[in-house]
């Protein structure tokens, strides 16, 4: 029986590593609610940390007001920023958002893609990775690979 025990000794370490490395991982991307965004080289180096190769001025940097009321649009945007590990947007309703939106050049199946970063007081509220082309998309911040 202690042999049976010895050999499987390394298999168990390896199963306790995998189930660690995992939990890492969950919880390091749980929420990107963390980071502090008070300039556009803030919001610059938070897009980049999900790879994102981004022209170094915005597009815009505009204010919008969160609806008080959620339309079913805007109710599967708020779905999407959960989905992301986001708080509920509905927490943020008639409340002014700074909306940073940049170029992405590093998009791996598209052109004029664009990234937006919005932002009350500091803390990032919600993010999208989008195209306004006819077949367009929206999608989280994590990075599209190959």
């Amino acid at each position: 029986m202690y042999q049976n025990i010895k050999r499987r000794l390394p298999l168990i370490g390896i199963a306790v590593i995998v189930a660690l490395l995992i939990l890492l991982f969950v919880f390091s991307n749980d929420t990107y609610a963390s980071d502090e965004i008070r300039s556009v080289s803030d919001a610059a180096a938070y897009l980049s940390d999900f790879g994102w190769e981004i022209e170094p001025q915005p597009v815009s940097v505009r204010q919008v007001e969160i609806p008080a009321k959620f339309s079913e649009i805007y109710e599967e945007y708020n779905d999407l920023q959960k989905s992301q590990g986001f708080d509920d947007l509905s927490q943020y309703r008639s409340m002014t958002a700074t909306v940073y939106t940049f170029r992405i050049l590093n998009h791996p199946t598209t052109a004029n893609v664009f990234a937006n970063v919005l932002v009350i007081d500091g803390t990032v509220i919600a993010g999208d990775v989008v195209s306004y082309a006819i077949d367009g998309f929206l999608t989280g911040l994590d990075k599209v690979t190959d």
